[in-house]
């Protein structure tokens, strides 16, 4: 009889579960004090519309934590802290719902800590379009910079990883507008 059971919930489990999609948002430390200003994710639905209701589930950790283990083997979180943006080094883990997603960062004013304080404007970062069919399993979060290569007040996010040289070197293009303003 248990047995039966075990098979009947494992049958329900499968037939009413929804399928959740793993994605890692990987933001490279950076040199200096661009590394502490924060940037916020920013999920919506193709239409552009808030679609935070999808994730199921989120936590981050530094990069350097993913070598400690617990007791199962997955990598441990050993902070909790969000407060829902992420600085150089840290990987955000989402569980999301299955569709397709808009994907972007921000860095509002008020947590630029200085950096370009004289243009005063909220810091975007291009559109990633994101599909649970199709998905990359992790996704790259970068700093824009000019062809000189100094930081111009933008992100760029791709699924591919950015070059390096002790940090990650910034996407060279002009500084990303607003893209929910288009």
């Amino acid at each position: 009889m248990k047995a039966f059971v075990r098979f009947g919930l494992l049958i329900f489990l499968l037939l009413f579960s929804v399928p959740l999609f793993s994605l890692q948002v990987y933001r490279p430390e950076n040199k200096g004090a661009l590394n502490e200003v924060p940037c916020f994710i920013r999920i919506t639905n193709m239409e552009g519309i808030d679609a935070t209701q999808a994730i199921t589930h989120l936590s981050y950790n530094w990069f350097y934590e993913l070598r400690v283990r617990d007791w199962r083997g997955e990598p441990k979180v050993l902070n909790t802290y969000f407060e829902g943006c992420f600085t150089g080094g840290v990987i955000v883990h989402l569980l999301t719902k299955p569709g397709r997603y808009l994907i972007s960062v921000y860095t509002p004013v008020e947590h630029q800590q200085g950096i370009l304080a004289q243009e005063k404007r909220t810091w975007y970062s291009n559109t990633f379009t994101y599909d649970t069919s199709h998905a990359p399993k992790v996704i790259f979060i970068n700093p824009t910079a000019d062809d000189n290569g100094f930081f111009n007040g933008g992100w760029h996010v791709d699924y591919r990883a950015p070059k390096f040289y002790q940090y990650a070197k910034p996407y060279r293009s002009p500084p990303p507008q607003d893209p929910l303003q288009h």
